[in-house]
């Protein structure tokens, strides 16, 4: 079956069960039984430097970790870093922050910077990034 467009999926979460974890449910809530019009594309990286490195101009939504260890790199980046170089090259991008960092000052700095949610890592996580993609499908390809 020939689908309308394509939906670019990227997640950045550094601990690689839950990585894996929202790779798996992700595939699962955009099913394309049930959105017959797209094709998802969705991919995952464990490190800020990785995503950097092979981010698309075209990702239509990521879910972001904010805290992202990698003890193989010298410099250490955070999701704010990784946000920045989506707002550089992904204008279009709708990226959703995965964290549990506590800071409501870095929660308001990310919004102000375009992340669309902050979903805490805590609190039933999975059906909020559910909710949301759904939402963001829907509000962005008029999806049914």
């Amino acid at each position: 079956m020939l689908r309308d467009r394509e939906i670019k999926i990227v997640i950045v979460e550094d601990d690689l069960y839950y990585n894996k974890a929202l790779k798996k449910y992700i595939e699962t809530i955009c099913d394309e039984q049930i959105y017959r019009k797209y094709n998802f594309i969705i991919k995952s990286y464990l490190t800020a430097h990785e995503c950097i490195e092979e981010l698309e101009d075209d990702t239509d939504l990521m879910l972001l970790d904010y805290y992202l260890v990698n003890k193989d790199d010298d410099e250490v980046l955070t999701g704010e870093d990784v946000l920045d170089e989506v707002n550089k090259h992904c204008h279009d991008c709708k990226v959703i922050m995965i964290s549990s960092q506590e800071n409501p000052e870095i929660t308001d700095q990310l919004k102000q910077k375009g992340v669309v949610q902050y979903i805490d890592k805590r609190v039933n996580t999975k059906n909020r990034i559910g909710a949301e993609i759904k939402k963001l499908i829907q509000q962005q390809y008029h999806a049914a």
